[in-house]
């Protein structure tokens, strides 16, 4: 079991101490970076003062993105799937 390493996340301007393991590490601090950058984005583009709007705006963009993708996923393997059937059977049709 790989032991958990303890790093310092800032988002919006405060700090959240958390417990990670090294392999996630990267990925977090990513994550963070990717909030920051689009709570920025937001600050600029609607001038607001209020991280907290901007932060409510982050997380509904984040959220509408997942959304998008999890749908892009199904239906990307509905596809695969109808493929797949399509070549069982034209293979159970030739044997």
């Amino acid at each position: 079991m790989a032991e958990s390493i303890k790093i310092k996340l800032n988002i919006a301007g405060r700090h959240y101490p958390m417990s990670v393991s090294p392999e996630e590490e990267q990925t977090i601090r990513e994550a963070g970076k990717i909030i920051n950058d689009i709570v920025k984005n937001f600050e600029h583009q609607y001038q607001t003062r209020d991280k907290q709007d901007a932060l409510a705006m982050c997380s509904l963009q984040i959220a509408v993105k997942t959304l998008q993708l999890e749908k892009e996923d199904v239906q990307d393997s509905t596809e695969f799937n109808n493929q797949i059937q399509e070549l069982i059977s034209k293979i159970q049709q030739v044997v």
